[in-house]
């Protein structure tokens, strides 16, 4: 039997919205944050996971433990799972670190595989420690279904690992908060069946009104 890991996003954070670099560092999931949350235990109850590991950063590990009610399962953290460090920038908003670093933001927006920020995690040393976390997780459960929360940097590494994509395509991946991957192992062979789907936080129906 193949091997399926459920890679998915920790939904929204506070500092998502306020467009703050998180990194390391966290912050609380909001309330659009906690409903995206919801909706992935909804869409993945049926699913038949063996285990559910998580980054051990807080907004992801509430999600995961969130996704793991339905299955009876304790949340595994992997330190391998865990986001990108940017160094000098966590904490800082988009707009903080375009006046502060308007050079190094210039190379990591246009080659990030080649940027510096200072104090960071490289681009590569992010993909090294992913990529190794997920081919340990694949081999403690072959043969199983396992779901990954993780982070929107963490997962575009680990996609564009199992494409056999270049780092300097980073960019041209989305991951949206809450959202769902699906990569696919038969031996050493790695398939995408899914990536960045977010039917499952589309607005919900309004109910119908009551008959008189």
């Amino acid at each position: 039997m193949p091997t399926r890991i459920y890679l998915l996003r920790h939904g929204e954070t506070t500092w998502n919205v306020e467009q703050r670099y998180q990194g390391t560092l966290d912050s609380p999931l909001g309330a659009v944050g906690w409903d995206q949350a919801a909706r992935l235990r909804d869409a993945l109850s049926a699913a038949p996971f063996a285990a559910i590991y998580s980054s051990p950063l807080p907004r992801a590990l509430h999600t995961a433990r969130v996704v793991a009610e339905p299955h009876g399962l304790p949340v595994i953290p992997h330190e391998g799972l865990r986001e990108i460090g940017l160094g000098a920038w966590e904490g800082l908003t988009v707009a903080e670190v375009e006046r502060r670093y308007p050079e190094a933001l210039h190379w990591w927006r246009t080659t990030p595989h080649l940027a510096r920020i200072p104090g960071a995690e490289t681009l590569q040393e992010m993909h090294d420690r992913a990529v190794a976390a997920l081919r340990e997780i694949r081999r403690r459960h072959q043969g199983s279904q396992v779901a990954a929360v993780a982070h929107g940097g963490v997962n575009k590494v680990l996609l564009l690992a199992l494409l056999g994509a270049p780092l300097s395509a980073y960019w041209r991946i989305r991951q949206h908060n809450g959202c769902i991957n699906l990569l696919e192992y038969d031996g050493g062979r790695g398939r995408m069946l899914i990536m960045n789907e977010t039917s499952h936080l589309a607005p919900r129906a309004a109910a119908p009104p009551a008959r008189r």
